[in-house]
């Protein structure tokens, strides 16, 4: 069950990876909130969404850090398919889950907010 949840937020986040670039310049350019691109987050249950952040004063700020990190992760992977088309990015899938667990603490961590542990 873990690991088809796992799986499908993957890919979930392959998804936004390659058209949140676009949606996430256009929120920032007009001073929109993004934390809206994050409350989906709060739906997936913990570890492996933002469910036990509901109802946190801190989660906008969360949501902006992540979303400020995860639009540079996608603008990178977006400008490595264009020059490489047909290629996905260089890295595993649990590459990938380890690099956006790290992005996702980081921001935790800058708000003061329990960090993310999978389980084993």
């Amino acid at each position: 069950m873990n690991m088809a949840f796992l799986a499908r937020a993957s890919s979930v986040a392959a998804f936004l990876l390659v058209v949140m670039p676009a949606q996430a310049q256009i929120r920032t350019d007009k001073g929109t909130d993004v934390s809206q691109s994050c409350e989906q987050g709060l739906t997936i249950p913990a570890p492996y969404g933002e469910s036990d952040l509901k109802g946190n004063a801190k989660f906008p700020a969360y949501c902006k850090c992540f979303m400020s990190k995860f639009e540079v992760r996608a603008e990178k992977a977006a400008k490595y398919m264009q020059a490489n088309p047909g290629k996905a990015p260089p890295g595993t899938l649990e590459q990938s889950n380890a690099e956006e667990l790290e992005m996702r603490n980081s921001c935790r961590k800058q708000f003061g907010l329990p960090q993310v542990v999978l389980p084993k």
